[in-house]
């Protein structure tokens, strides 16, 4: 399963990659010219829409970018989660000011947990009905990807990485008695995992 899913993880930055290159034809003049160095510098903030999953955004959520400088970007988003909203930061270091750059990054979110809301779910071994909550817990987030700027702003940017649950278990069974793969099920979705994000916005 974790080799499926860092085999997609691959692709859709390949994907991505390629998407950019097309959207970045431009005049040859211009090929490997300042032009692409002047193009990123005058940039200060994105605004953005991201889908994904564990990612800043969560599964689908805004994103603000601050270019603190022409290298690095800082990024702040939420979303709804698993864990209920979830707000965070990431920093993103690129190693290239060309259109298409390749980045690393770390980041930190928090989830706000369900509160006093219990999820009714089906045990898959019993069939038993169970109540479950959540509670606040943080993450912590690396990845490594790749953004793609246009002349005009249009911006792209996709990441691969792993999100880690920081602390114990983030989930308590209210109501029923769970499986061991019932147990298990909950840990995979409310805890720690390999993250995907894409997000397509405007910088200016």
């Amino acid at each position: 399963m974790l080799r499926k899913t860092i085999l997609h993880a691959s692709a859709l930055l390949c994907l991505v990659s390629l998407a950019a290159t097309a959207f970045g034809q431009t005049d040859s003049s211009e090929a490997k010219t300042g032009a692409e160095v002047e193009l990123r510098k005058p940039r200060v903030w994105a605004i953005s829409g991201e889908i994904g999953i564990n990612s800043l955004g969560s599964l689908l959520g805004p994103v603000a970018t601050w270019y603190a400088k022409p290298r690095l970007a800082v990024d702040f988003g939420a979303g709804l989660s698993t864990n209920g909203l979830r707000p965070g930061v990431r920093a993103r270091y690129l190693f290239s000011l060309d259109k298409t750059a390749y980045f690393a990054g770390a980041g930190l979110k928090y989830a706000l947990g369900s509160g006093d809301r219990e999820a009714k779910v089906k045990d898959p071994d019993t069939n038993e009905e169970l109540k479950v909550k959540t509670d606040g817990c943080g993450f912590a987030d690396l990845m490594l990807g790749v953004e793609y700027l246009a002349d005009n702003g249009f911006v792209v940017i996709a990441d691969a990485g792993y999100s880690q649950l920081l602390g114990g278990v983030n989930y308590h069974v209210t109501g029923g008695t769970p499986s061991a793969k019932a147990d298990k099920a909950f840990k995979t979705i409310f805890g720690s995992g390999i993250m995907l994000s894409v997000s397509l916005g405007k910088a200016f």
